[in-house]
């Protein structure tokens, strides 16, 4: 399979992972069936948010482009960390909802199998967490939303063996990918990097372009030509961002300093390219106005394209008021003092390495990552064996169903047993009532959970009064 085969492969799975990220969310019965509403509801935004929040969606929409971009590099988002994981959970519950829907009422068949052990359909082998589990999943289904992407799901466990993985295995499952992907590029291109030479990838910020530095002038503009294909600068520099060695408690590399100061200034800048095609850096600034080529406002020109696709719905709402005033300030401090800006990775013997740290992704840098991938393994084991001892501490304790009418059975036996007591109108009681029904009660709702107790047992006080420190006491 060839390189651009497989970054479409990987942009059709992240597509399918991004439309199921809001399974994520985990919900009650009852809050399922508003949520649609709750999913319409207006944000708030600050400006601090939409770092964030346009660049989930210019992913989104870039993801749809890669396959006449010849993009070759994988999308390092976390959406596609889900994918694998999101494809195998809509599948199964997507063949479960039809059969709970040939119930009349598929709400209560679900609850039955998971909490009512007299039906039978009731699932034999989970843990009472596993059953809320596939209940809340079945559930969000059954109303339309997605199920969530949950490591402890049983689906999960059985197809997986283990959890999720976490972002320090994507970020190396993805550094992996790109480093096969350049080899491959250069080998298809006849590209020869000498042994021993560092070569230095740079990938700018605003137009994502890769520039190569420590070879010739002519072997570097072969290298851009060759690397520069479809999103593969901007899914290189999205990788980068998310290989901070701060991310995992390291110190952080200078360049990853200047990245974080700009990085606001970096959105906007796309956020305006987007809309108009236009570099705002290169455009004229005159009076605290930027103008287009033909003379207009730029911002002018940025709300009415903003406009025509959020009508589209091409793209989601925006705090456009807010943008406007993040935008003059910007229009005000100009585009200068930027030669810091971008982020760079080493390439070296057909591999490559982070800069400036012992804990990255490269050849000699993964002690530390070999370790927490060993101690992530660890815990899934250990999982899996206290799994084992939960259920079977958990065999003979009743649940859902069971439990419930047990409970409701001891209350009222209790409760039987105080019926002929009875209290006046003032409150005074007329017959004494039995203390020990009332300790029965009462350990009943400790042992449940109903009441945290000062004392395990009913004070029984005599009738004596008596007055010390303006407080009435009984002896």
């Amino acid at each position: 399979m060839s390189v651009s085969a497989v970054g479409n492969s990987v942009a059709g799975r992240c597509l399918e992972a991004y439309s199921s990220q809001a399974g994520m969310i985990h919900t009650k019965s009852e809050e399922i069936k508003n949520s649609e509403k709750a999913y319409g509801a207006a944000r708030t935004y600050q400006r601090a948010d939409f770092d964030t929040t346009y660049a989930q969606q210019t992913y989104k929409s870039s993801i749809l482009l890669d396959k006449d971009m010849n993009t070759t590099f994988p999308m390092p988002s976390s959406v596609c960390r889900l994918a694998q994981y999101t494809k195998v959970i809509n599948e199964h519950y997507a063949k479960v909802n039809e059969e709970n829907k040939k119930f009349d009422n598929p709400e209560k068949h679900i609850w039955d199998k998971y909490h009512n052990p007299k039906s039978p359909y009731f699932v034999k082998g989970l843990t009472n967490k596993e059953r809320e589990i596939c209940q809340e999943a079945e559930t969000r289904v059954l109303y339309g939303l997605p199920a969530p992407v949950n490591s402890y799901d049983p689906i999960i466990q059985k197809t997986f063996g283990g959890g999720i993985m976490d972002e320090k295995e994507w970020n190396d499952e993805v550094r992996s990918n790109i480093n096969d992907s350049i080899n491959q590029l250069f080998e298809e291109n006849g590209i020869i990097i000498p042994e021993g030479i560092d070569l230095r990838l740079k990938v700018d910020p605003y137009e994502y372009k890769i520039i190569t530095s420590g070879v010739d002038e002519a072997l570097a503009e072969k290298i851009e030509e060759v690397l520069n294909r479809g999103n593969n600068g901007k899914y290189l520099y999205g990788h980068l961002r998310q290989c901070n060695p701060a991310d995992n408690g390291f110190e952080q590399p200078k360049q990853y300093l200047y990245d974080i100061a700009y990085q606001e200034k970096v959105v906007m800048w796309h956020f305006v390219n987007d809309m108009t095609a236009l570099d705002m850096r290169k455009l004229e600034n005159k009076d605290g106005v930027i103008y287009t080529p033909d003379g207009r406002n730029l911002w002018d020109m940025v709300t009415e394209r903003y406009n025509e696709k959020l009508k589209k719905g091409e793209i989601d709402s925006l705090p456009i008021s807010s943008l406007y005033k993040t935008y003059q300030i910007y229009v005000k401090e100009g585009w200068d003092k930027e030669d810091e800006r971008g982020l760079t990775i080493g390439y070296k013997d057909g591999s490559l390495y982070d800069l400036d740290t012992d804990y990255g992704y490269g050849p000699s840098q993964r002690e530390w990552l070999d370790k927490a991938k060993e101690k992530h393994q660890q815990f899934w084991e250990n999982y899996r064996k206290e799994r084992e001892e939960t259920l079977r501490a958990e065999k003979d304790i009743p649940v859902g169903y069971d439990k419930w009418q047990a409970e409701l059975a001891r209350t009222e036996e209790i409760m039987s047993t105080l019926s002929n007591n009875t209290y006046s109108k003032t409150g005074a009681l007329l017959t004494q009532p039995d203390l020990k029904a009332m300790q029965l009660l009462l350990d009943h709702a400790v042992k449940n959970g109903r009441v945290i107790p000062l004392t395990k047992e009913i004070l029984h006080l005599s009738s004596k009064v008596a007055t010390a420190h303006g407080f009435d006491s009984r002896t």
